[in-house]
């Protein structure tokens, strides 16, 4: 099967997947990141070893034609910054780390674990105009545990995608073509300041779901005017009835707040 890829390495065994299993892949559409919380060195490498063209410029209506008269006979996405266009008569089809319609929205990952959401997931669908909107062509859940942090949910999501990519491959035409319409179910707002910065009045509980919801990405601390960066921190439980918590991290930077 010849296709086209986009996305970073969020999703990085999605691509891998698609090539053990056969499949041309043509040309690599990515995106600039910080190569710090997210990254694009392994699908860089990748296109590399394989030969494979990559571009970190936005897909464009000519790109997603030309690709289409080349005969190229679907675009997948596994995570990709830039709002892709859509054409018409042409394959396209994103993996969205949820359920489906539930979880719509940029980072529902971060959401579920600060929301206590029990069970999770990935969704392969159609690409629409309208964010994760397109007709449901796969769909694998799993449990989220109760100490489950942002890096061990992605693990998670890592492993059912060899097998659902191979699945997808095996009767590509028949899941396409059968896919099933969503229903109404819920968009998760993108996280913003209020989720990700902790005080000396939070909660232990509180403190220890914000650093297991961005571990691996930044969250803040903040005492006054200070604000302390931090970077896959934790929560520890302090050693008295007046310390709720401390923090324990790899990485902490201290800045005024007005700086940040």
């Amino acid at each position: 099967m010849k296709i086209a890829y986009a996305g970073f390495d969020m999703l990085y065994p999605a691509i891998e997947a698609l090539y053990e299993n056969g499949c041309e892949i043509v040309k690599i559409f990515s995106n600039k990141v910080d190569n710090i919380t997210e990254f694009n060195t392994s699908i860089t490498n990748f296109a590399k070893k394989h030969a494979i063209p990559i571009t970190f410029k936005k897909i464009t209506l000519d790109d997603l034609i030309g690709l289409k008269n080349d005969g190229v006979e679907a675009l997948i996405c596994g995570a990709y910054y830039y709002r892709m266009p859509i054409l018409k008569n042409f394959k396209m089809i994103n993996i969205h780390p949820s359920l489906l319609p539930i979880g719509k929205g940029a980072w529902p990952t971060a959401y579920a674990i600060l929301n206590d959401v029990k069970h999770f997931g990935v969704t392969f669908h159609k690409m629409e105009e309208c964010f994760d909107t397109g007709d449901i062509i796969l769909q694998k859940s799993f449990d989220i545990e109760s100490d489950e942090t942002h890096e061990t949910l992605m693990q998670k999501i890592h492993t059912l995608l060899p097998s659902m990519i191979k699945e997808l491959l095996s009767d590509f035409p028949a899941l396409y073509d059968n896919a099933i319409k969503q229903g109404f179910g819920e968009y998760w707002d993108c996280p913003d300041e209020k989720d990700y910065v902790i005080t000396s009045g939070t909660s232990f509980e509180k403190a220890n779901k914000i650093l297991r919801a961005f571990y691996g990405f930044y969250t803040m601390y903040r005492d006054g005017d200070i604000s302390y960066r931090l970077f896959k921190a934790k929560a520890i439980k302090g050693d008295n009835s007046k310390e709720k918590f401390k923090i324990e991290s790899g990485y902490i930077e201290c800045e005024t707040f007005d700086s940040l």
